[in-house]
């Protein structure tokens, strides 16, 4: 009984740490190239609280930690008494990629709408995943060319986008304390 008891326990140890170690990422080499997965478990660096100027008022953005193959972030962009927009960011695993989707909100939380050929939802895939940083390219009628996140050593964080007009935006953001 007690062999059986300890068998069992090594069993359950061993399929916990195969289990971790496959929610982190997977690759794998078939036929001599090289296939990865993309998780959303490799994005907690984006987790946490930050703000910085943006367009004469403030930008605020609030990440939750990775789970069950999402990430989730809300955005709110003020300046004075104005909320000019709220903004929900979805990142999720498919196909062994990543596929971002936002979309914007009035101040009365009414979808956005910026003009009748252009979807609500703001679709982004996968273009590049690194150390702290994630790139994305807009596919979604009415998405930005591009959308990049950046976390440095000193926690600054930077969103990068490149518009449909070829505008290029930098948004530095810091740690709220």
């Amino acid at each position: 009984m007690k062999k059986l008891s300890i068998l069992l326990f090594i069993m359950a140890f061993v399929f916990s740490c195969d289990y971790s170690a496959s929610r982190i990422e997977e690759n794998s080499t078939v036929s001599g190239e090289e296939s990865s997965t993309t998780s959303v478990y490799q994005l907690d660096w984006l987790t946490g609280q930050r703000e910085g100027s943006h367009d004469g008022g403030i930008l605020e953005q609030t990440w939750l930690p990775p789970r069950s193959g999402t990430i989730t972030a809300l955005v709110r962009s003020t300046k004075e008494s104005d909320t000019r927009f709220v903004e929900i960011i979805h990142i999720r695993e498919i196909n062994g990629s990543l596929e971002l989707n936002l979309q914007i909100f009035n101040n009365s939380l009414e979808p956005e709408n910026i003009s009748a050929t252009y979807s609500r939802i703001h679709k982004f895939e996968l273009t590049e995943v690194g150390d702290r940083y994630l790139a994305f390219k807009g596919v979604s009628d009415g998405a930005h060319r591009s959308l990049s996140y950046q976390r440095s050593e000193g926690d600054v964080f930077l969103i990068r986008i490149e518009t449909n007009d070829g505008d290029r935006i930098e948004i530095k953001l810091e740690p709220i304390m």
